[in-house]
Formats: C-alpha cells, sequence, structure tokens
C-alpha cells in the first residue's frame, strides 16, 4: 500500500479549500487530513496531526499564513509549509523564503501547480511559481547590486558555479551529489563554503541568490 504525503489545508474561501482539496485527493498520492479557514484553526490542526505538508493561504483571518508558519516554528513542529496568496509581490515572496517557506503558489496558477509542488516539496525541494521566478529580485534590505553579485559569483570555484546553478534548478544535495558523482557530504561542504563566499545566511538564501543570478554562472 502507497503511503500518501498527509496534507490540510488553510484558507477562508471555501470554493479554493475545496478546490484544491478535489485535486489532490484525487492525485491518489495525498491525503487531507484536514481543512481549516482560519489561522487558529490551522495551527491547532498541524499541532494536533503534525501533517508532512501544511497549504496555507496568506492572508486569512485571526492568522496570516505567515504568523501560523512563525508559530510552528516556535513549537518545533517539522511539517514543511505551502503558501498560496492572490499578490504578485517579490517582497512578500523573500519574506516567506526568509521564514522557511517552502512552496510558494498564485492564486491564479495554484489548481494547475498544487500537485506538483507539493511532491517537491515533500521530496525536500523548493517550488516557486514559475511567474515569480523569472522576475525574483532581492528586498532593499537584502538586495545587492549588480557589481556585488559579480564580484562574489567570481570568488567562486568552477566547481562551486556548476553547483549554484544546479541549486538554481531546484536540486537537492543528493541529486546534486548523483548527477556530480560525488557523497551527498561533499556537496553540502560545497554549499557551506559557498554560503560562507557569498556572506549568506539563512535556509533559503542560497536558492534565493542562486534564482537571482542564475543568468550569471
Amino acid at each position: 500500500m502507497i503511503n500518501k504525503i498527509s496534507v490540510i489545508i488553510a484558507d477562508d474561501h471555501p470554493i479554493v479549500r475545496h478546490g484544491i482539496k478535489s485535486i489532490l485527493e484525487n492525485s491518489n498520492l495525498i491525503d487531507v487530513i484536514a481543512e481549516a479557514e482560519n489561522g487558529e484553526e490551522a495551527i491547532k490542526h498541524i499541532k494536533e496531526l503534525s501533517p508532512e505538508i501544511a497549504i496555507l493561504d496568506m492572508d486569512m483571518p485571526k492568522m496570516t499564513g505567515l504568523e501560523v508558519i512563525q508559530t510552528a516554528v516556535q513549537l518545533e513542529i517539522k511539517s514543511k509549509f505551502i503558501i498560496i496568496t492572490a499578490y504578485k509581490d517579490e517582497t512578500l515572496l523573500q519574506k516567506a523564503l526568509s521564514f522557511g517557506v517552502s512552496g510558494f503558489l498564485l492564486k491564479e496558477n495554484a489548481l494547475v501547480e498544487i500537485i506538483l509542488c507539493v511532491q517537491k516539496v515533500y521530496e525536500g525541494k523548493s517550488y516557486i511559481s514559475s511567474e515569480l521566478t523569472s522576475n525574483l529580485i532581492y528586498n532593499n534590505e537584502s538586495k545587492k547590486t549588480l557589481d556585488e553579485a559579480n564580484l562574489q559569483i567570481s570568488n567562486l570555484t568552477l566547481t562551486e558555479k556548476k553547483i549554484l546553478k544546479l541549486v538554481a534548478s531546484n536540486k537537492t544535495s543528493k541529486e546534486i551529489a548523483e548527477e556530480l558523482f560525488v557523497s551527498y557530504r561533499t556537496i553540502e561542504n560545497h554549499r557551506s563554503n559557498i554560503c560562507k563566499k557569498l556572506n549568506l545566511s539563512g535556509g533559503n538564501a542560497l536558492l534565493r541568490f542562486a534564482l537571482e543570478n542564475k543568468s550569471k554562472f
């Protein structure tokens, strides 16, 4: 018997919530174990059920999606999180990534992309709506100038640049190791060294830099 991916869905719009649930359950790979119509219900289900993935609307009554994630992180809950939003706001995306969000979908594309997003997040990857990744920029606090980025990238070795390119393709360390015929630990060491050279910190910082600068390596 196939172990299905356990998921909860939180959105204050029943039509959106039921539409996502229907698509996920029709895949036969995903089990929607609870639904919530506000942030407080969402965190209650997350604490009680420990779903592998929680799909959260950015704007909900009582608690926003990011507030739910922040609470879950403080409680050391291991669920992974996907944010769904109607706003094409790159600053909002940057904020979500800084909170440790693994998936970020626009509502207009959610029904088309949700299954792939859940699968990628379950596999330990990040998934961002393609419409946003093509124009991804840093917010003012973390934005680097073109010259700074070029200088930093020039300090990387050929191997590190190759790894950075694969990171921008949403590949995990395990997948990169297999592609380059090296060990997982070797790739993790390379990633750590790259972050030091680029002065990056935070769980998604390397992915953000790779997406922003993927045309440069």
